[in-house]
């Protein structure tokens, strides 16, 4: 008597799957495992790219306000710069103009 293919693919995908349940198992396992890790290192990344772009925004505007100050230093001894300081933080008009005052 001549066994079919199919009777012989049947029982031997039985034979392995009966026998070799737990190591379905736990490739399932692994598989899920992996598949998590893999998620919350995307979101690590993700969080930390958002922070470096932030860091990166912050150091931008800190070498520009050094800049600024740097400016600001250097000009002191400029008579021009000193007379702009006063008239815009102190309010001192020159003596050839006329301090104009709006009400609101």
């Amino acid at each position: 008597m001549k066994k079919s293919n199919s009777d012989i693919f049947s029982k031997i995908i039985d034979a392995v799957v009966l026998k070799s349940w737990w190591l379905i198992l736990f490739l399932f396992v692994c598989y899920v495992g992996n598949e998590y890790v893999v998620q919350r290192r995307n979101i690590a990344i993700n969080e930390l790219k958002n922070k470096y772009d932030a860091l990166q925004e912050e150091k931008q505007l800190a070498y520009e306000k050094k800049e600024d100050l740097v400016l600001r230093v250097q000009s002191q001894s400029d008579p021009a710069w000193v007379e702009r300081v006063l008239i815009k933080e102190l309010g001192v008009v020159p003596e050839n103009q006329i301090k104009v005052y709006f009400s609101k």
